[in-house]
């Protein structure tokens, strides 16, 4: 029994357990330094241990929105616990939590803390899915309008073009005929594919990475002096299952999205990371890839928080409103979700997809 004991005391040991937790632990000396951190409060604060350890804990949270986890820490309540509490971090990144504040000093005074933080973002999460599908069906009832509307003027369009090319008696003109035919047959198509309600994603093995450099070329040729790209990404994600032209034309959507937001000359960062046990509607997923989309552009209107994905919403003078919408709609073909983030200066749009059909 002794021996049992023991091992289960061993510092390795009880650090694997610690790391295993989903709940964030942080230890903070007198003066609020961090001295220790689990593997869930690296993975809650995206930074590594050895940039955590000796920081101020205040650092990390966000100057422009104050959390009440600051004023707590600096109160002469010894130990507390909160829940719902929205903490904001230096990053932009929010998120609702139920956190805890305990002595853990070798005496009462000398103010070292353990803090405890778990996220609690469930049942805003329900809530944000609950208006995307709301948001998803009033982008599909447009769609099959505008198919409709499309479609007949494109058959018109076609047929004329026939008409003209059997008249003509130039073959170099009938090569004019032949792009209108051509083109019209690429529009038909691509109708079809973005805003058909019966075509499902031709789906097979693609690196998100070929993904991500092909949307890189497209706009860094356009851009090639206004917009500096940076790449961060991790090398260990797998292939996963998915259409790789429809995620091309999410993904660029997004992109030209944070173009359109840097008024003059800015910055857009691709990040991508794994993610595990993450929840997807009612689904909990073992596996996920996260690719971050950020610019430091003017950012989302606040009124327009809640309605980006609607179809015609934009504040943009020379948006459509419908780039977001469907790309809304081909990242929830695939199964994933699209979250968007305010920042103090720009705008973080998280897509999330499955892994698990990989």
């Amino acid at each position: 029994m002794h021996a049992r004991v023991s091992q289960l005391a061993t510092p390795d040991r009880a650090q694997r357990i610690l790391d295993t937790l989903k709940t964030a632990l942080l230890c903070l000396d007198g003066e609020h330094r961090i001295t220790y951190v689990n593997a869930t409060a690296e993975a809650l604060f995206d930074n590594s241990v050895g940039s955590l350890i000796g920081r101020p804990f205040t650092s990390l949270l966000s100057q422009v929105e104050p959390s009440t986890i600051a004023d707590k820490l600096g109160s002469d309540s010894i130990a507390l616990t909160e829940h719902e509490a929205v903490i904001t971090l230096a990053t932009g990144k929010s998120f609702v939590t139920d956190y805890s504040i305990e002595p853990c000093g070798a005496s009462a005074g000398d103010g070292e803390v353990l803090l405890e933080i778990r996220v609690s973002e469930r049942q805003a999460q329900f809530a944000r899915e609950e208006l995307n599908q709301m948001q998803q069906q009033a982008t599909q009832q447009l769609a099959r309008g505008l198919a409709h509307e499309i479609n007949n003027p494109l058959g018109g369009i076609r047929g004329a073009a026939q008409l003209l090319q059997r008249e003509l008696d130039r073959p170099d003109w009938c090569e004019y005929t032949e792009i209108i035919i051509s083109e019209v047959d690429r529009l038909k198509t691509l109708i079809s594919n973005m805003l058909g309600p019966i075509n499902r994603p031709q789906r097979r093995l693609i690196n998100i990475y070929e993904v991500l450099e092909h949307i890189y070329k497209i706009i860094h040729a356009a851009e090639p002096e206004r917009i500096d790209f940076q790449r961060d990404y991790d090398p260990s994600i797998p292939s996963l299952m998915a259409d790789r032209d429809l995620l091309i034309q999410a993904f660029l959507n997004i992109t030209r999205n944070a173009v359109q937001a840097i008024e003059d000359r800015g910055k857009i960062i691709f990040k991508t990371r794994i993610g595990r046990n993450v929840s997807i509607g009612q689904v909990t997923y073992p596996l996920t890839v996260q690719v971050d989309i950020t610019d430091d552009g003017r950012g989302v209107a606040p009124n327009l928080s809640e309605t980006i994905f609607l179809p015609m919403i934009t504040d943009k003078a020379e948006g459509s409103g419908l780039g977001l919408p469907i790309a809304q709609e081909i990242i929830s073909r695939h199964g994933g979700t699209i979250n968007l983030r305010r920042q103090a200066k720009g705008t973080t749009f998280s897509i999330i997809l499955p892994l698990e059909q990989s």
